[in-house]
C-alpha cells in the first residue's frame, strides 16, 4: 500500500469517493462537477470515472487507488 493510498483512506470513509467530494477537496478551482468530468474524458486531469452501479442516476465515483496514482504521478512531475 502506497503512503498516498494509506492517507486517502484515512481522509475518505469509502473507497470510493463521489466526483463531488473529490473536486471539492483535490480541484477547489473547478466550480462543477461538470467541468471536472469533461477534462476528464478530454484527457486533461487523468482520473478515471466509475459508477457503483449502472442506475442512469448514480453519482459518478473515483476510487481510491485511482486517485493516489494520479496524486503521485502529479508529485512527481512536478518534481
Amino acid at each position: 500500500m502506497t503512503d498516498t493510498l494509506a492517507q486517502l483512506r484515512k481522509q475518505f470513509t469509502t473507497p470510493c469517493p463521489t466526483l463531488s467530494a473529490v473536486r471539492e477537496h483535490y480541484f477547489p478551482h473547478i466550480k462543477t462537477d461538470r467541468r471536472l468530468r469533461e477534462l476528464i474524458r478530454a484527457e486533461r486531469i487523468k482520473l478515471k470515472l466509475s459508477k457503483v452501479h449502472n442506475s442512469a442516476r448514480a453519482q459518478p465515483v473515483i476510487y481510491l487507488h485511482d486517485l493516489a496514482d494520479y496524486l503521485d504521478t502529479q508529485s512527481k512531475q512536478s518534481a
